[in-house]
């Protein structure tokens, strides 16, 4: 196959709310096939030959997301990505990279993209990686005063359904702001990965059985943040996933969840027998003040 598989498949012809999507990438081809599908969807396309020029737009137009290839003359995708997290920190920006490159996936993730896409492009694949970009990407109220410390622990139980996912995401998220770990939301790559743990516990242990449901435990302060997150199902080996740091692995459904969360956390480990996932992120520390001359 070529750059993308299943250009004329748009998923059940189902229609986007009219987001405004930005989508930078050098080669025509590319742009022109990505512009086709985005628009069958339903998405507004704004289109950047390099990222000079995506950087450019972004500042003349109000985009809801970016949509970027890593090579790129001029500014290539993460010297992009740095500048618009500059520019708004909430604003999602997903990555395109080629083989070879999941280390600079790994740089990007850490950078603060929220996702990334591998070539060859899978429609159904980035149909669904941009909606879940775009609905994690919500606003939460402010943060604490200065001063105050919070430290905070939160149990939540939740049957195995799909319309759940986002909502332990944003209690979880609502309980970072109340800690002052973060003044106004949970970065969008962080709640990308609580996604994909939820997900994948409703999903590969419950079996999507209502019946069957999680148990989600936030340990919170202003500087650190574990969640973790068990099933009902009978746990897996770690070790049966195929490796997504080899290329031929990276474009692979299987595992890209577990490859995700280890990417963006600083730690992610699985309790025997497998049903159990405990993820840390830490802070970083605040650079400090310049001394005064």
């Amino acid at each position: 196959m070529g750059v993308m598989d299943g250009l004329k498949r748009p998923p059940g012809g189902h229609k986007q709310p009219k987001f405004r999507i930005l989508v930078a990438d050098d080669e025509d081809l590319v742009r022109d096939l990505l512009s086709r599908y985005l628009l069958k969807l339903g998405y507004e396309v704004i289109l950047a030959g390099d990222g000079s020029e995506a950087l450019r737009l972004y500042r003349q137009h109000a985009v809801d997301l970016v949509l970027s290839d890593v090579r790129m003359p001029h500014l290539d995708g993460l010297q992009l990505l740095a500048a618009l997290k500059d520019l708004n920190p909430r604003l999602p920006v997903v990555m395109i990279s080629g083989h070879g490159e999941v280390e600079t996936v790994v740089r990007a993730l850490k950078a603060g993209a929220d996702n990334f896409l591998a070539k060859p492009l899978r429609m159904d694949v980035m149909a669904r990686v941009l909606e879940q970009s775009l609905a994690v990407a919500w606003s939460a109220p402010h943060g604490l005063s200065q001063g105050m410390q919070v430290n905070q622990a939160t149990l939540i139980s939740a049957p195995s359904r799909k319309e759940m996912v986002q909502e332990v995401v944003q209690v979880v998220a609502r309980s970072a702001v109340s800690t002052g770990y973060c003044q106004h939301d949970l970065d969008n790559n962080l709640k990308l990965a609580l996604v994909e743990g939820v997900t994948n516990a409703m999903e590969h242990g419950n079996r999507w059985d209502e019946r069957l449901s999680i148990t989600v435990q936030v340990e919170m302060t202003s500087d650190r943040l574990q969640v973790s997150i068990a099933d009902q199902g009978l746990g897996f080996d770690q070790s049966t996933l195929p490796d997504p740091t080899r290329d031929e692995h990276l474009i692979c459904e299987r595992g890209r969840g577990v490859f995700l969360m280890r990417a963006i956390m600083d730690e992610v480990t699985y309790s025997p027998p497998g049903n159990r996932l405990t993820m840390v992120k830490r802070k970083p520390a605040s650079p400090a003040p310049d001394p005064m001359p």
